[in-house]
């Protein structure tokens, strides 16, 4: 019997880690996990999401992200998934084709691990990707996200764990894991709103403080967001009508979902998410002209 795990660290069969990635980066293994396990029709073994981190709770940040009552998935779990992760065959992801023509009674666990190309392998699987996504988030989570109003421009500024940067220049050599400018922000904005010719409000997500974020928030019409979980603002950012992201595979997944009309930090866009046909999906530098695309959707969303 053949079956797919995705992977996040050491001791997961106990149903609880210690440390290890943000949901950011766990979403990886997982989406490629599953996309797999449904083109395939093989079962699949339940993730174990739940961690305890020291971090967050030290900086004392909003969410503390322990990931324990953010899903729910209805594959394999209980006893069984410890037995067959203790006593299974694991197979590497990059042997799963081989792994897919042995047919011995062994039981064998194909194991999905790490960032592996981050979206490249998943980039035309969006749909299946969402949708499985949207099965195993709790519905309080749901909820909190059905009335969050999410016209105007929505901002994710990770902080935390990220450190400052040497220098700017640092950053637009692709440097990831790094605090952006906050200023870049604040002029990207300033830019957006004059395009649009009005005061458009502005929602911040962001595990900084108030005293880190008080030019920005010093704004007219800003104002700082928390629905309750990672995944709660995660989904909400996926429903902008135009993003500003942070340097973090966190805006990268909200991007992905929802494929808003966003906006990168010089250097550190690393992929391509959408079609040339689809909403404006690029850098603004502090200078820069406007680009025609990204203009046209700024009057579409918040002009015409």
């Amino acid at each position: 019997m053949l079956y797919v795990f995705a992977s996040f660290s050491k001791g997961e069969h106990f149903g609880l880690r210690l440390g290890g990635s943000g949901l950011g980066n766990l979403l990886f293994p997982w989406s490629r996990a599953v996309v797999f396990s449904k083109k395939h029709n093989i079962k699949r073994i339940n993730s174990t999401w739940k961690t305890v981190k020291l971090g967050p709770i030290l900086r004392g940040e909003l969410d503390k992200r322990f990931y324990s009552d953010l899903f729910k998935e209805h594959e394999i779990g209980g006893l069984r998934k410890f037995f067959l992760l203790q006593l299974a065959k694991k197979i590497p992801e990059e042997n799963a084709d081989e792994a897919l023509n042995d047919h011995s009674s062994m039981p064998k666990i194909i194991i999905f691990k790490g960032l592996e190309n981050s979206f490249h392998p998943i980039l035309k699987d969006h749909s299946i990707v969402k949708e499985e996504l949207y099965k195993i988030i709790l519905p309080q989570h749901k909820d909190a996200v059905k009335n969050f109003d999410n016209r105007g421009i929505n901002v994710h500024i990770r902080m935390g764990d990220f450190t400052i940067p040497p220098n700017e220049d640092y950053l637009r050599k692709g440097k990831w894991n790094y605090r952006l400018p906050l200023r870049w922000y604040i002029n990207v904005i300033e830019n957006i709103r004059i395009n649009a010719g009005k005061v458009i409000p502005v929602n911040i997500f962001s595990d900084g403080t108030d005293d880190d974020l008080a030019d920005l928030l010093k704004l007219p019409l800003v104002k700082r967001q928390f629905l309750g979980s990672a995944i709660s603002d995660m989904l909400a950012l996926s429903r902008s009508q135009l993003l500003i992201t942070s340097a973090s595979t966190f805006s990268m997944w909200a991007s992905y979902l929802g494929r808003p009309t966003v906006i990168w930090y010089p250097g550190v866009h690393r992929i391509k998410l959408y079609k040339e046909s689809e909403s404006f999906e690029g850098t603004l530098d502090y200078d820069e002209p406007i680009p025609d695309k990204l203009k046209n959707d700024v009057q579409r969303l918040f002009v015409n």
